[in-house]
């Protein structure tokens, strides 16, 4: 209890001693829409007024390019380090463990290899928010709130509390209910309105957010599934909410909001297992391979990694390489190492697994080689069309009317640090000059 009151105490003092200073900073709210696609504010027929204004007022991108796979966690810690999945070290969405089995979500700052953007703003003395960003379980970020797998969990809401920075819940005066866990609709709704309340109460120089609805719904009916256009409008109500916020706090003229995505979407008719090709080969056994496996793949949506046992094995390499091209048969390409390398991806893995348009993969074994499925699907290629995520900008610092064929996530980062006036470390990414005002 005491504790619990310090923690709040020191909160407060946070709050009002940092209040003066952040009247006369910069200010950037960083917002993940997961699944964005460009349609969704270039397409008049999305009810998405918010998004479109901001386009209008601000910058914007026909496409973002991801990283590979384009799957939601390699894609939003490039979105906050500037770099791609061999430098970062966020791989999959979740861990491939030595034992030939999945793992936990990469959920955790310290699985970061290189320095994020909240590192760099604290450096140089700013207020940081985070609610709901991937990989930001124990970051060093003031106001934080962070993602992890609290749906399957079987007390998600005493774990919540258990993560958030002391005070929190005190500061935002939003609670969280037990329902909105398996819930899209509440939890974003949840996310949203903490966010708005973090913009009040604490004017945080720089707030993550990510919102997953449209992320769901498009995996359960596809592109144009029936609930995809209601949630792009209640993700876009939520995008007006933190707009005015930003008025009420009296920062929004000088505060810049950033909205990215993390993947486009691809339907698919079809499932390949290639664990299945992997057993047939005698390179590993049908249930979890864990002790004696030789090769296996780690699934990441319509992409996929090869593991091979002991690592770097070439014989082994040769091996899963021949029995996976040779059953091909147009549902999937192997990539090699050096084309991993190339696109800065799986790094651990000695082979990747691309899904032909029309197919997703499928990690399980024992049911066949391939099979009918449907739903919608990213991971793939990022130079698949389907794939292309959104990117708008507006505000401080903002031209008004620039329209860019493509940016790429890693550019996201170098181009907040220079709209918030601060150092960024050597990233692989650029800064977008060309949407920044003289």
């Amino acid at each position: 209890m005491i504790r619990a009151l310090l923690g709040v105490c020191t909160l407060a003092l946070f709050v009002v001693a940092g209040g003066a200073g952040a009247t006369a900073s910069r200010h950037l709210v960083l917002v993940s829409i997961d699944g964005l696609r460009p349609h969704f504010y270039l397409d008049a027929s999305f009810a998405a007024p918010e998004l479109r204004g901001l386009a209008a007022r601000g910058s914007h991108a026909r496409a973002a390019e991801a990283v590979f796979p384009t799957v939601t966690y390699p894609n939003h810690a490039s979105i906050v380090t500037g770099v791609r999945p061999l430098r970062h070290g966020i791989a999959f969405n979740v861990r491939f463990e030595p034992s030939g089995t999945r793992g936990r979500w990469y959920e955790e700052a310290a699985d970061l290899k290189a320095p994020p953007l909240w590192e760099w703003a604290r450096a140089a003395g700013l207020k940081t928010a985070s609610v709901s960003w991937p990989a930001t379980l124990g970051a060093r970020i003031d106001l934080l709130l962070p993602e992890r797998a609290y749906y399957v969990r079987r007390e998600p809401l005493d774990l919540l509390r258990a993560a958030v920075t002391p005070g929190f819940f005190a500061l935002t005066r939003v609670e969280p209910e037990a329902g909105m866990f398996r819930d899209v609709t509440r939890w974003d709704d949840f996310l949203a309105r903490t966010a708005a309340a973090l913009i009040r109460e604490a004017r945080p120089n720089l707030l993550l957010l990510h919102l997953v609805q449209t992320d769901y719904f498009q995996h359960h009916g596809g592109r144009d599934g029936a609930e995809v256009k209601p949630a792009v409008a209640r993700v876009d109500a939520h995008v007006g909410a933190l707009v005015a916020a930003l008025q009420a706090a009296g920062i929004a003229d000088r505060t810049t909001m950033m909205i990215v995505g993390d993947h486009g979407f691809q339907d698919y008719a079809r499932l390949v297992s290639p664990n299945e090709i992997l057993v047939r080969a005698g390179l590993r056994a049908c249930r979890d391979p864990e002790t004696g496996w030789r090769a296996t793949v780690h699934v990441a949506g319509g992409a996929a990694g090869v593991f091979v046992n002991p690592a770097g094995d070439a014989d082994v390499v040769r091996l899963a390489d021949a029995a996976l091209r040779s059953a091909a048969a147009g549902r999937y390409t192997v990539l090699t190492r050096r084309e991993l390398d190339a696109l800065g991806a799986m790094p651990g893995a000695a082979l990747g697994i691309e899904a032909a348009p029309g197919w997703s993969i499928d990690g399980g074994c024992g049911r066949g080689i391939a099979r009918s499925s449907a739903g919608g699907m990213h991971g793939f290629l990022p130079s698949r069309a389907e794939m292309a995520t959104g990117f708008l900008a507006a505000g401080a610092g903002v031209r008004s009317g620039v329209v860019v064929d493509r940016v790429r996530l890693i550019d996201v980062a170098p181009t907040a640090a220079r709209l918030l006036g601060i150092p960024a470390p050597a990233v692989e990414g650029r800064v977008l000059t060309e949407i920044l005002a003289p």
